[in-house]
């Protein structure tokens, strides 16, 4: 049952690839850019840890490795429907910096799609829910799973680090005010988040946007001043978005708008070794992984200091 996962998309053809499965009879998707492996469970490796909250099992055992199990049926508040579980299956992720695994009832297929085919959910739903948007597939709609979301519920750390007071210090000798910042993210949690943790850091010319089409088509509008004007410009983008992706995005600045001297961060929960192929591929200039505000604020100040001297 074992599946690892490899590089199986081509970077900046905002294509996606979602493992669609089975929650209590429902289906949802998952993004099998943040999948490791998949394992048929097996209740002999679980370690139940009390007073955990709802939802977090405990601890997994795989290749000597303790691994934070959760329970998706329980965090969905999804309630029995009675059907036999004979094949339940166990996904092992990979993103932010950590390893967790989840229970599913089954897995599917995996499907390929455009991010135009991502439909997010409503504003107004989308700081308080487990699931980021939706596709429609085959006349079925598969609702996509926020696993980010998720885990920030069950652990605050996992969302952006706080600014630290050291990083604050080193601005005050960094023009961080003379920088235009082009912040794409989908994630309203998290664009508020890392906008208040910019200026916190003395970064106070920020424009964001919440989907990379919505920044390309700014750039595109704004090129000569953004290129000719008197700030330094850097975009950073993540790389989950719908209608447009982050590679996409840094592949159509870089190559396709040949603005070579755009300096470009890739701020994703899905840096590791293979995706950093990819974003050396599209032309981006630096990448670090969510949620590590303090290392991109390091990066931003490397590159002023540059422009600088």
């Amino acid at each position: 049952m074992a599946k690892e996962h490899g590089i199986l998309l081509e970077s900046g053809t905002n294509e996606m690839e979602l493992l669609a499965v089975i929650i209590e009879g429902q289906v949802f998707g998952i993004n099998v850019a943040k999948i490791k492996s998949i394992h048929q469970y097996d209740h002999s490796l679980v370690t139940e840890m009390p007073d955990s909250p709802e939802g977090v099992v405990g601890i997994y055992q795989n290749r000597g490795d303790t691994i934070p199990f959760l329970d998706l049926a329980a965090i969905l508040k999804k309630k029995p429907n009675g059907e036999t579980k004979e094949r339940e299956i166990v996904i092992f992720t990979e993103f932010n910096n950590s390893v967790n695994c989840f229970k599913v009832d089954g897995v599917r297929r995996i499907y390929r799609l455009t991010w135009e085919q991502f439909i997010p959910i409503n504003r107004m739903l989308a700081q308080q829910s487990s699931v980021v948007g939706s596709v429609r597939i085959e006349n079925e709609d598969i609702l996509v799973l926020d696993l980010e979301q998720i885990l920030s519920e069950l652990f605050p750390e996992q969302i952006i680090e706080s600014v630290r007071e050291e990083v604050v210090e080193r601005g005050k000798m960094i023009r961080r005010d003379g920088v235009q910042i082009l912040f794409a993210e989908d994630s309203m949690l998290v664009r508020k988040t890392m906008i208040k943790t910019l200026v916190a850091a003395g970064f106070i010319h920020i424009k964001d946007f919440e989907n990379g089409q919505l920044c390309l088509d700014y750039i595109i509008a704004h090129r000569d001043e953004l290129v000719g004007g008197d700030k330094l410009v850097i975009l950073v983008t993540d790389i989950e978005m719908p209608m447009m992706d982050g590679l996409t995005l840094c592949n159509n600045v870089k190559n396709s708008l040949n603005l070579k001297s755009l300096f470009v961060v890739m701020f994703s929960s899905l840096i590791n070794d293979q995706m950093i192929i990819k974003c050396r591929s599209v032309g981006a200039d630096q990448y670090v992984t969510k949620p590590e505000s303090n290392k991109l604020i390091s990066m931003l100040d490397e590159f002023i200091i540059s422009k600088n001297r």
